[in-house]
Order: C-alpha cells, then sequence, then structure tokens
C-alpha cells in the first residue's frame, strides 16, 4: 500500500503548503469532493480548489502556486485533460499526486508521486486501498500535519478500517432493496439523484457516469436543498427519484426533500447509510458518504443493467472516435 503519511512529510519537509487543489475528469473528479468538502470543512489555515482538468489548464486558479499539493486522477493514466492540467500545476511549481490503476502511465510521467489504487473487492481488495480512500487520506494528513486536529484525525484513520468491514457488508444488504430498484425502475426514462454533504458527490456521479453514460437514461443530480428554487416543480406522482441519505451534519437538509416528495411523489428510492453500518463511524461518518454509496450503487447499478438488458460496457461515442 501506498504510505500517504510519508509522502505527505516528505512534501512539507521541503516546502510550505497554503492550498489543496484536486483536479479530474468524470469519476475521477467527483471522487475528490469529500477530501475537497474535508479540507473546507476541518482546516483554518488550508485553501481548497476543486474543479475539471480541462478547466484547471485553461482558467488556472490563482492561488496554485509552488505552496500548493496538486491531486489528480485518471483511471487509466492517460485522460489527456488530466495530463495536461497535471503538467500546468508542475509548470507553476506544485508537487502533483497522482492517482491511477494502471501502470507506467503519461499522468505517472507527470506527476511527483503516483498512487496505484485498487477496485474495492477486486482480489479482496480492502477500502481502504481504493481511489476515494487515497483521496481522502491526503486530505487528512495534509490538514493533520499542518495545523494538527488530532481527535478528528485519529477518528478518520479509525473509520478507514471500519470501512473495509461496512463496505462489503453493506454490498451484500442492499441486495433485496436493490433487486426492488431494479424491477421499479428499469422502464424509466428520467431519473432524478439527489443529495447533499459528500454524498451529493455520489448522486453527480450516478447521474453523469451510470444513467447517462452506462445506461443511457436522461438524467439530472439536484441538491436537496436547491430542489426548492425550481427543480420541484417538475415532481409528478410518478417523477423518479433517487435520494442518499447524508449520515451528517445535512442530514436535516435532506428530511425537508422527503418531506415534499412523500406528500407529493410515490416513486422514490431512498438509501441511508445509517441502515447499512455507517453510524459506526461516528461524527466523520459524512466524510465518507459518497465513498459508501459509490460503492453499494455498484450492486443497484449491475441489477439495473441486467434488468433492462443494456450492459454497462455500452457506448454510442466514448472511446468511439477522437473527440
Amino acid at each position: 500500500m501506498f504510505d500517504v503519511k510519508k509522502a505527505v512529510s516528505e512534501i512539507l519537509e521541503k516546502k510550505e503548503i497554503k492550498n489543496v487543489s484536486f483536479t479530474g475528469c468524470g469519476g475521477s473528479l467527483v471522487c475528490f469532493y469529500a477530501p475537497y468538502y474535508y479540507i473546507t470543512r476541518e482546516s483554518k489555515k488550508l485553501s481548497a480548489n476543486y474543479g475539471n482538468a480541462n478547466e484547471f489548464s485553461h482558467d488556472t486558479p490563482a492561488n496554485v502556486d509552488e505552496h500548493s499539493i496538486v491531486v489528480c486522477a485518471s483511471r487509466r493514466g492517460n485522460t489527456k485533460q488530466t495530463v495536461e492540467a497535471a503538467k500546468k500545476a508542475k509548470e507553476l511549481g506544485a508537487t502533483v499526486i497522482a492517482l491511477q490503476l494502471e501502470e507506467n502511465t503519461p499522468l505517472e510521467a507527470v506527476a511527483d508521486y503516483t498512487i496505484q489504487f485498487k477496485d474495492t473487492g477486486a482480489n479482496g481488495a480492502l477500502y481502504e486501498e481504493s481511489k476515494s480512500a487515497y483521496a481522502l487520506a491526503i486530505a487528512y494528513e495534509v490538514v493533520h500535519q499542518t495545523e494538527g486536529n488530532d481527535k478528528t484525525y485519529e477518528e478518520m484513520l479509525a473509520a478507514v478500517k471500519k470501512m473495509n468491514e461496512i463496505v462489503p457488508q453493506a454490498k451484500v444488504d442492499v441486495v433485496p432493496e436493490a433487486v426492488k430498484f431494479s424491477v421499479d425502475y428499469n422502464n424509466d426514462d428520467i431519473i432524478y439523484t439527489m443529495g447533499t454533504g459528500t454524498a451529493w458527490a455520489a448522486a453527480h456521479q450516478e447521474t453523469i457516469c451510470i444513467f447517462m453514460e452506462m445506461q443511457w437514461i436522461n438524467s439530472s443530480d439536484i441538491h436537496c436543498d436547491e430542489f426548492f428554487n425550481g427543480p420541484f416543480e417538475i415532481t409528478e406522482k410518478d417523477t423518479a427519484y433517487l435520494l442518499l441519505k447524508s449520515t451528517g451534519k445535512t442530514r436535516e437538509v435532506d428530511e425537508r426533500a422527503l418531506n415534499f416528495l412523500n406528500k407529493f411523489n410515490a416513486h422514490t428510492t431512498v438509501i441511508d447509510g445509517l441502515d447499512y453500518g455507517m453510524k459506526e463511524l461516528g461524527e466523520v461518518s459524512e466524510y465518507f458518504d459518497h465513498s459508501f454509496y459509490s460503492e453499494v450503487l455498484d450492486v443497484y447499478n449491475n441489477l439495473l443493467a441486467d434488468r433492462r438488458q443494456h450492459p454497462l460496457s455500452w457506448r454510442k461515442y466514448m472511446w468511439k472516435f477522437n473527440y
């Protein structure tokens, strides 16, 4: 396993870090929302950026410089826009950390540090070896090593170990509800995903990477409070919603949306991490909501794809030509 603590310590020995920026594309961007969220909520000294890699290269945040760590991710390590973002970061003097599944990639050739992550469950891989877990580790290590926050840091370390057990068990326990979801939603042409906190990132990922990319279903992610600033007007009795419930401080925000949906809608599925072990993480559970929901939704997505007879591997445009 990659030693994030050691890598962060080495970086801090060489220079002062004032900013941590996270950039990538698609699912490799979304996995960074939780660490970005962590830094903005827990750090009083560090600034943090979160944004698309192509946008990063063309409109780079002014606070990215030699006092920055820029974290990039690309599953295959060859996403052109992400490689270019890493090069831009290096030009500005930033230290670049890359996360990838493959080896010997263009992204690796640019980065100062390269983390080889694993897919949770593949060949016995644990949650702590996943892309999301490593990304979070970078965030809590930088915050801890620059300004302390010992209690939260210890809670994060303990939570990661608990997630090694919670995730695989939850993927078994959700099967009955996932089967029901595949039956109830297989004929829907539009599905809206909802959430708050880092669960919103899981909703966003489900929207763009699964419903739209892999199932060709029209979809949009909706923040549970922004729902009341326009989107709720499209609600009918049979409008399809999937809500990923926060296990942390924004849970009350989700409740407001659910109260409305319970009155005017009869086609809402709620997945609640507190029903599947997330309460064991205590006050830091909200930082793991994206990881948890992304993992358990894998069960839902495979069953939905089977029911719709539409494999998750199908593409019309992606990788088919030069775009």
